[in-house]
This record gives structure tokens, sequence and C-alpha cells, in this order.
């Protein structure tokens, strides 16, 4: 069982938080079954972005954008914004499925000054060419975007997918890809799946007024399976890769023993992970960061970070099982010592959950919060805002008793 006295609570708060979540366009060229956006309102103008960029930069203190939408890479004017935001001393990192990135577009988004992706691949995606692949099958996509961008070098590459119940047990095969690729990928996100069912909820605006329930995207009229936890998503890769351990997490606003975001990162060699950073590595890392640049860290420029990791091994226990593992490997095969030292992160998010009470269990210090009418809104939630004019509360519908 997951206790929080073993893992670092990061310091994130609302106004000094490493990530900003720009949408820049709600126009996508696929569609995930887990996305939060139906309501379209198209591309915004790159005047109105700077202004979001600045804004940001100003109240929230970031480390990077996370150039999000619908589908970033559409976007028309997608390098200005990016050349713009490098202007600001802040990294650019788009969120994309990446179905229109091409090699050109790549080598002129990192002269433009992007830090890196994150890329959206899953099997519940409507993607041309790849429906009814199994997570093991999508790996080989994985790879040929793993690929480009090890090409072009320089980029920062992570890739995320939604869990679902019917693909829960697939996230070792994916964890199992990400170690056979240390070098190229830097990051894994497993974020569990929610949504709420239209047969037995009802939904009421800031005015005490129902709503359409089914203006929103994530809505379904039904829904038998059980939800997954970051919980349960933490054990499945505990119990299939033991050298992995969590280090970092946030709770949830409201429930008290809710994981929201739980963080690890493995330690490896191009092909193999030693083990894990521990919760003083973690410390270290988001203090030490915010000494020395002002920001708290979201992604680290390169994950080739060197044998240097393993200084902090003595006041690190889960670390400094990573160094015995990795002079074990060294004595066995001496090659070895210089290869490189890589670190790779794995992100569990488990999304909002619905509360009996109505209210939704949202995370701590949302690092997902994006712009809406001049204030900070959930990003997840955003489209209960466009379309309700701001959060819902969702409740039970009560079945009436009806004589006859």
């Amino acid at each position: 069982m997951l206790e929080k006295r073993d893992f670092y609570r990061l310091p994130w708060s609302m106004n000094d938080n490493p990530i900003a979540w720009i949408e820049i366009t709600d126009i996508c060229n696929i569609h995930c079954e887990g996305c939060y956006r139906q309501y379209k309102t198209g591309h915004k103008s790159l005047e109105q972005l700077k202004e979001e960029v600045l804004f940001f930069k100003k109240w929230r203190n970031p480390d990077n954008f996370s150039i999000a939408g619908g589908e970033p890479l559409i976007y028309p004017q997608i390098i200005d914004l990016v050349a713009f935001m490098k202007q600001q001393g802040i990294k650019p990192v788009i969120l994309t499925n990446g179905l229109a990135l091409t090699p050109d577009l790549l080598h002129e988004l990192k002269k433009a000054g992007l830090a890196g992706f994150t890329m959206h691949i899953d099997s519940h995606q409507n993607r041309p060419h790849w429906n009814n692949k199994t997570e093991k099958e999508l790996n080989d996509l994985r790879q040929m975007y793993a690929d480009m961008v090890s090409r072009e070098g320089g980029l920062y590459l992570v890739f995320n997918s939604t869990v679902y119940p019917s693909t829960y047990h697939e996230i070792p095969d994916v964890v199992r890809w990400g170690q056979q690729n240390f070098e190229k990928v830097q990051g894994l996100v497993f974020i569990t799946y929610r949504t709420m069912t239209l047969d037995d909820s009802v939904g009421i605006d800031i005015r005490d007024q129902q709503v359409d329930l089914s203006k929103l995207s994530y809505t379904r009229d039904r829904f038998d399976e059980k939800f997954i936890t970051s919980n349960e998503v933490y054990q499945i890769i505990k119990d299939n890769f033991p050298e992995y351990e969590a280090s970092g997490y946030l709770g949830g606003s409201i429930r008290h023993d809710s994981y929201k975001w739980l963080i690890g990162a493995l330690v490896g060699g191009k092909d193999k992970a030693y083990g894990s950073v521990g919760k003083k590595t973690m410390e270290v890392a988001q203090i030490g960061h915010h000494w020395y640049t002002g920001r708290y860290l979201a992604y680290l420029s390169t994950a080739r970070i060197g044998p240097k990791i393993f200084l902090l091994a003595p006041w690190d226990k889960t670390l400094r099982q990573a160094w015995k593992n990795r002079l074990r490997d060294v004595i066995k095969h001496p090659g070895k010592v210089f290869e490189s030292v890589n670190m790779q992160s794995i992100g569990i998010i488990q999304a909002p959950d619905l509360l009996p009470d109505g209210r939704a269990d949202m995370c701590d210090s949302c690092p997902d919060i994006t712009i809406y009418d001049g204030k900070f809104v959930n990003s997840c939630r955003l489209d209960e805002y466009r379309q309700f004019g701001g959060f819902i509360s969702v409740l039970e519908k009560k079945e009436e008793n009806v004589s006859s």
C-alpha cells in the first residue's frame, strides 16, 4: 500500500508552478476517446496567445510552456509561437498526437527553440491505419516517432497514454519498450480514464439549474467497468519492474488519501534500468532548481545525467540501490563503464474523481491550469466554463416514486 510519507510532496502552487498549459486551438485531426474537448471555437490568434504567454510568465512562474490543443501542430503559426516563448526564456514543449509531424517541420520547430514533445499515443484513438491495435503493437508507432526525434537530436521526448480498464494489463508492454529506448525516450505518462454517465447522473450549474451533460465530451450513456486508480497503475509497474519506485506526488484537492500525480524517475544505461531516484533526490532536484533558476522543475533539459547522479546516493537509499546495481553490471561487463547514465521519468495521473456530494477531487496545485476570460481554470474542465459559465456539480439521479 502506498504511503505518502514515503514520497516527496511536490512544492508546486497556483502562482509558482513549473507548467503553463496554453491551449492554442481546439481543432484536432483525430479524435481520442478520453478527449476533454467537444465545444469547438477554432484557432486563437497569435496576438492573443502572446498575451497569454506573458500572463503566465507574470502569474505562474513556469519552467515550461505546454503547448496544447486540440492538435498544436496544425496551428498555422506554431513556429512563430514557439519562437516567442523561447524569447521569454521559458522552454516550449508541444503536446501532440504526432500525426502532422514531419522531419522538415521537426527541424523548423527545433530551430525556433522547441525543447521537446509530449506525444499522445494509445489504442483508443481514431488514428488512421492504427485502429484496433494493442498497446504492444502501437510500440512500433512510438518507435517511429522516437527514431525521428532522435535523428533530429537535442529534443526531449515523452509519450503519454490514457489507461482504460481494457488496457490496464498492457501497461508493462509500454514500460518495457520504454526501457529499451532509454537514450531516446525521456519519459512515459499514464493517465487514468474517467467519465460521467448520462443514465444515472444529473448536472447542476452555478445558478442551481440543471444542464445538458451530453454537451461535454467526457460523458457516456453507460460505463459499467471499474475505473483504474493511480495506485493500481503504480502496482502493476512495480510488480513487473521491481527497480521502479515513485519519488514525488501531488494529492487531491478534497480527498486526503488520493494520489493525483505520482512521479518516479528510473536511472539506467542504454537499454537497462538500474533503479530509481528516491524522495530525497526529488527534493534536491526541485529545491535546487528553484534556488538556481527561480523556478521549479518539470522537464529536464537532457536525460543524459551522467554518473554524477549517484553522488546523492549516501542520502537516498532508493538511489543507493540503483548505484549498487550499476556497479554489479559494470563489474560483469567492464565496457559499460563508458556507457551513458540516463534518466527516464514515469508519471501517473489520476483524472478528476466525482464525489457523492457532486464535487470533483481535482489535482492539488493543478499543473495543467489554463487561461479563460483572464483567469486560471483547470484545463480538463474548461468546457464546463465555456458551455455553462463555471464548474458544474454532478449528482446521482434520484429515482422518483410514481404512484398509480
